[in-house]
């Protein structure tokens, strides 16, 4: 697939890469450590120069500590949000509110629900790097991944073959800021919290604090849960 030409400013402008890590994990045989010089190398041979920066962001305490460290090793930026699709949905439009078009946004996500979020974001002058499609050539040809092929789609075996293991830089994580745009490296939405190393934000992530924020945010669900429950009974009494 033959990707658009980018223009002057979209090649120099700012690039946010949001990874929905929860829904879209590499292959158990892949060094996730070579993730974001992959993503690195296929944006800047689509020829985007400007400040980049990469974010893994889902519900970080359901993936494993040693993984994530290995995420974070890499350069990749580490957003813990409470609520699954909303959440992602929430940082993604929170991210545009300091980043003015025409800011380059990709985000890699099997979930079809964020495709009117990109197209609205696109409308209003925003240029969307379509996502790197993380899945084999058969799943590009389906209904929710057709929409993704347009510039800068790739699957997961191509990207990662972009990069030779031995051309891997050395990973060391920069612990205050991440990336070239200066945004914090280590974030916790839930908590409204920005940690400084590793092992902290990890702290943070295991403690009484955040298990509290998420429970709160747990019972939010359960509520809704139980009016969409009930708002379904009353209209099949109205049927009745």
């Amino acid at each position: 697939m033959k990707a658009k030409a980018v223009g002057e400013a979209e090649a120099k402008a700012v690039t946010r890469v949001w990874w929905d890590i929860n829904r879209c994990p590499v292959p158990g045989d892949v060094d996730v450590r070579r993730v974001g010089p992959c993503i690195k190398r296929a944006l800047e041979k689509l020829g985007y120069s400007g400040p980049l920066t990469i974010t893994a962001v889902g519900i970080l305490t359901d993936v494993p500590h040693d993984f994530l460290r290995q995420v974070h090793s890499s350069g990749i930026a580490l957003h813990h949000v409470p609520t699954d699709i909303s959440g992602l949905g929430w940082a993604v439009l929170k991210w545009t509110w300091y980043n003015q078009p025409p800011a380059n946004l990709m985000l890699i996500s099997y979930e079809p629900i964020f495709l009117g979020t990109l197209g609205k974001l696109g409308g209003i002058g925003y240029n969307i790097v379509r996502s790197i499609l993380p899945d084999d050539p058969q799943q590009a040809t389906s209904a929710s991944a057709s929409a993704y092929s347009s510039a800068g789609c790739f699957l997961w075996e191509s990207l990662l073959a972009s990069l030779p293991a031995d051309e891997m830089d050395s990973g060391a994580p920069q612990e205050d800021k991440c990336g070239e745009t200066g945004e914090p490296a280590l974030l916790c939405e839930q908590c409204g919290l920005a940690v400084q190393g590793f092992e902290n934000f990890s702290t943070h992530l295991k403690s009484e604090e955040h298990a509290q924020e998420s429970q709160y945010y747990r019972n939010i669900d359960e509520e809704k849960d139980e009016e969409d429950y009930e708002d379904d009974d009353e209209e099949d009494d109205e049927e009745e």
